[in-house]
């Protein structure tokens, strides 16, 4: 936990730094405390969230699903756990600068503990370079902290197939690493590494930032950003496990704070060929290796 707590300062840190005009809001509940950004330059909206649950009992349906992914035993209705989360989420003004998501998550259940989490890229607008320079950060710390490329492989895999949604036949942006259920010797120190990465200055995200925030983008640009939300938006709402499994009416909010401030639907909004626009399309619909 503290080692989480710490880090969520930092990001706030860096954000600050890199976005002094946006507004922060601290939100402290029973089981965490979220730091909700709004209105900068550069980023519209965004969160860094941390939640602790400690000494708590496993309900039949979370226990199922867990048992159901690792095949531990004990792992049961009504076994102790623990956990422990930090998740963030930056949606930028510029339709030009991608979303970042991003989370590392620790359970335990009696002497059993593993890890889970992930970084991931969400583009209105592709560009191959900050795809392959986003892709190759991820990959050279898999090289580092878990000592193979292949584990960027398999977790490059995994993020893909996660973040897809079957109604459209398209992934949610060109997605990056994600892992369940990880109890590897390396899983503790890659996932701090993971999040000490994110919003470092020669990270995967913050240099593509730098390079696109500045930008500037049309009215036309700005539609589409709002219509790729969209997806986000359906995403979370119809496809992410941890936004069904931690809906109520006392968390709605904390869960739909990773939602984007503006949002559109278009009725067939299929962009023309050869624009832009479809090239995006084209990816999200088929992914490509980039590292």
């Amino acid at each position: 936990g503290a080692a989480l707590g710490a880090r969520q300062e930092a990001m706030a840190v860096r954000l600050s730094a890199a976005d002094p005009a946006a507004r922060w809001e601290r939100d402290e509940h029973a089981r965490g405390v979220a730091l909700v950004l709004e209105d900068g330059e550069v980023w519209e909206k965004g969160c860094v969230s941390i939640t602790l649950i400690e000494d708590s009992v496993l309900t039949k349906e979370r226990a199922e699903a867990i048992s159901g992914r690792t095949g531990i035993a004990g792992v049961v209705e009504g076994a102790r756990y623990s956990a422990a989360a930090l998740s963030f989420v930056l949606h930028a003004r510029s339709p030009l600068v991608p979303t970042l998501r991003g989370d590392v998550r620790w359970f335990r259940v009696g002497a059993h503990e593993w890890y889970g989490g992930g970084l991931d890229l969400t583009p209105s607008y592709l560009d191959e370079d900050d795809a392959s320079h986003f892709h190759t950060c991820l990959r050279e710390l898999c090289e580092a902290k878990a000592g193979s490329a292949e584990v960027y492989r398999t977790m490059k895999q995994t993020c893909d197939e996660y973040f897809y949604l079957p109604a459209r036949a398209e992934h949610r942006g060109v997605g990056g690493v994600f892992y369940d259920d990880l109890a590897e010797p390396w899983a503790p120190d890659f996932s701090l590494a993971l999040l000490d990465a994110a919003l470092s200055p020669d990270g995967p995200y913050m240099p593509i930032v730098e390079r696109r925030r500045r930008l500037e983008y049309s009215d036309e640009q700005r539609e589409w950003q709002c219509i790729r939300r969209g997806r986000y938006v359906e995403f979370n709402l119809l496809y992410d496990r941890g936004v069904r499994f931690g809906l109520s009416p006392e968390s709605v909010e904390r869960v739909l704070v990773s939602s984007p401030p503006l949002v559109a639907w278009k009725f067939k909004a299929e962009p023309a060929a050869g624009t832009p626009e479809a090239g995006t399309l084209a990816v999200l619909r088929k992914p490509r290796e980039w590292a």
